[in-house]
C-alpha cells in the first residue's frame, strides 16, 4: 500500500512529495455469536394441557415414521454392504440384514409412547386417580 504525503518546507516555499511504502498488516477480526434464547412456551389459560398433549401425539408420530425409515435405511446400506463383501451376499444375509433393520427400527419406534407420557403432567394424572380410588 503506498501513501503519498505533501510537504511544504517553510524556509523556501517549496512543495514536495514523498512516497512511503507501507508493509501490508494482517487483522484478526474475532466474531463473538450470542446464544439465541429460547424462550417459555405461552399458552392461553385452560389450553396448555390439551396443547403438549398434542405436541406429544405429533411428535410420536414422527417418531413411529422416522423409525421406518431408519429401518430400511439400515437394511438397504447392510444389503449393500453384503452385496459387495461376497458373492451372492445380498441373498445370503438378507434375514439377517432384515432382523437388524427391524431393530434398529423398533428401537426408535419404543421412544414414541415415551413422547406422549413426557407431556402429560403428573398432577392431572393424580387427580384422575384420586377420583377413581374407592379407599377414600
Amino acid at each position: 500500500m503506498t501513501r503519498v504525503t505533501e510537504t511544504k518546507s517553510a524556509e523556501s516555499n517549496t512543495t514536495g512529495t514523498t512516497e512511503i511504502q507501507e508493509t501490508p498488516q494482517e487483522q484478526i477480526v474475532v466474531l463473538e455469536r450470542r446464544k439465541s434464547k429460547k424462550g417459555k412456551k405461552k399458552y392461553s389459560r385452560g389450553t396448555k394441557g390439551i396443547q403438549r398433549l398434542l405436541l406429544g401425539v405429533s411428535k410420536a408420530g414422527y417418531r413411529v415414521t422416522n423409525s421406518v425409515a431408519e429401518g430400511l435405511d439400515t437394511f438397504v446400506k447392510r444389503t449393500n454392504k453384503s452385496g459387495r463383501k461376497r458373492r451372492d451376499g445380498m441373498v445370503r444375509y438378507a434375514l439377517r440384514n432384515a432382523s437388524r433393520g427391524v431393530s434398529d427400527g423398533l428401537t426408535e419406534l419404543g421412544k414414541a409412547p415415551g413422547e406422549i407420557t413426557r407431556r402429560v403432567g403428573t398432577g392431572s394424572v393424580w387427580r384422575v386417580v384420586r377420583v377413581f380410588t374407592p379407599l377414600r
